[in-house]
């Protein structure tokens, strides 16, 4: 760009910067080729940044990393366009780092922080739903969502924290959408999901056989990929076992 552009607004009203359209179909384009940022938006009383998409399939606001120059794909998983609020993207060439403390990938499309001096005080990332899901995960090869609670140092009864809560008013907290697997049986005759072989311990699996009956397996025991003369070892699986049921009876 050639000249940098600094937008104040001085009444209420009265954006501090007004991007029209560019030859490009871009309003505002913020672009840095050292340590500084594109766009930055602050306010003591409004909100910092807005954006806004008017049709079906647009975004309000869209954050790509990417390591190379090439633009990533943007709705690939998707028939229709999907529209969002905030849409982030990741594309990585190159090997994703792993941070050594909370043992999680350096890379999201979204992150999340609340940095703030102790519990209590607000969300790394709230969603919230009126009359659908509040978060949803989906994963086209992976689990549809993974949570961690890791103790805080900083925090006075050095207790940590929850992983993740879910809340509902009106519906189950939770769901888990079960999917339709095959059914085999053991060596005694019961009836066993055919679930991943590659798994971590942890994950959850709601494993349904037509007629919308379903039933819940934890995985017990993580894969090992094994190495030499040692074989890998496939993931082991359990059936949780649930009590008698029953109707419902509340109305929403």
């Amino acid at each position: 760009m050639a000249d940098n552009l600094v937008g104040k607004s001085q009444q209420n009203g009265i954006p501090g910067v007004y991007g029209g359209n560019d030859v490009n179909g871009n309003g505002v384009v913020g672009e840095t080729n050292g340590s500084g940022i594109g766009v930055f938006g602050q306010s003591r009383t409004g909100n910092g940044v807005v954006g806004r998409g008017w049709v079906s399939g647009a975004r309000g606001v869209v954050g790509v990393y990417a390591d190379s120059e090439q633009a990533p794909p943007s709705s690939a998983h998707f028939v229709i366009a999907a529209s969002a609020g905030v849409w982030g993207t990741t594309s990585n060439e190159a090997a994703v780092g792993t941070d050594p403390m909370l043992n999680l990938k350096t890379a999201s499309g979204v992150v999340g922080e609340v940095s703030l001096p102790g519990p209590g005080f607000g969300y790394g990332v709230l969603g919230l739903g009126h009359k659908d899901e509040g978060v949803v995960g989906w994963s086209e090869h992976g689990a549809g969502g993974s949570f961690h609670g890791a103790a805080g140092g900083i925090i006075a009864n050095s207790e940590g924290s929850w992983g993740g809560q879910f809340k509902s008013a009106k519906r189950g907290q939770i769901r888990l959408v079960p999917r339709e697997v095959d059914f085999g049986t053991d060596s005694e005759g019961n009836p066993r999901p055919k679930l991943p072989k590659f798994a971590e311990a942890g994950e959850m699996a709601m494993a349904a056989k037509g007629g919308g009956k379903c039933s819940l397996w934890l995985c017990v025991k993580s894969w090992q990929a094994g190495g030499g003369a040692v074989p890998p070892t496939d993931a082991r699986w359990a059936e949780v076992k649930l009590g008698a049921a029953f109707n419902g009876t509340e109305t929403t």
